[in-house]
């Protein structure tokens, strides 16, 4: 994998690199601030929610904000997507810095957690009581998702096993009690 000296990158080279890796609405953002209407992240008072972090990006700022640790705060609810009249889609901008930041390894240790849950489960963000609580308003106990399908789960083990996240160790506790099954 190629490492990005983002110190050279100009401003299209920034839009280019985020385009690339997932974040194709990015130049469509007009900052009209819709998605942080709507955003949880924005919401709890961090910095870099989906509407600032589109315009840091468009400006060509990544060096500056390539240590922030708020986009790990968004948990992917889609309600920026849902409400772009842009079709700007921030959540995968989003996602798209989150890759850039996990291939320079700048990953929000806040992050760990989360990461762990969706390597064991499937659920980045996994509550051990959903199924009483599923159960109690009369929905199945194990929902529709990959928590119920151990293949997809595998599958996204084997994506993260060889993920630059990887590269970090954080999985190899939950690499080594998978190969003791």
């Amino acid at each position: 994998m190629q490492t990005v000296n983002l110190t050279q990158m100009d401003k299209e080279g920034i839009a280019e690199k985020v385009i690339a890796m997932g974040g194709e609405g990015l130049l469509n953002c007009v900052q009209c601030g819709a998605c942080a209407s709507v955003c949880p992240v924005a919401r709890a008072g961090f910095s870099l929610y989906c509407k600032n972090l589109i315009k840091k990006l468009q400006s060509g700022y990544m060096e500056e904000i390539l240590e922030d640790s708020s986009t790990w705060a968004c948990q992917a609810c889609n309600r920026c997507t849902e409400i772009c009249p842009r079709d700007v889609k921030p959540s995968e901008v989003v996602f798209a810095f989150r890759r850039i930041q996990a291939e320079e390894l700048a990953i929000s240790t806040s992050a760990f957690t989360p990461l762990m849950s969706l390597y064991e489960t499937g659920h980045a963000v996994y509550n051990k009581r959903s199924k009483e609580l599923r159960k109690k308003v009369g929905l199945p106990e194990t929902p529709p998702t990959s928590i119920g399908d151990p293949k997809a789960v595998a599958e996204l083990q084997k994506i993260l096993d060889d993920s630059p996240m990887a590269e970090l160790g954080i999985f190899l506790n939950l690499m080594s009690r998978k190969q003791e099954k």
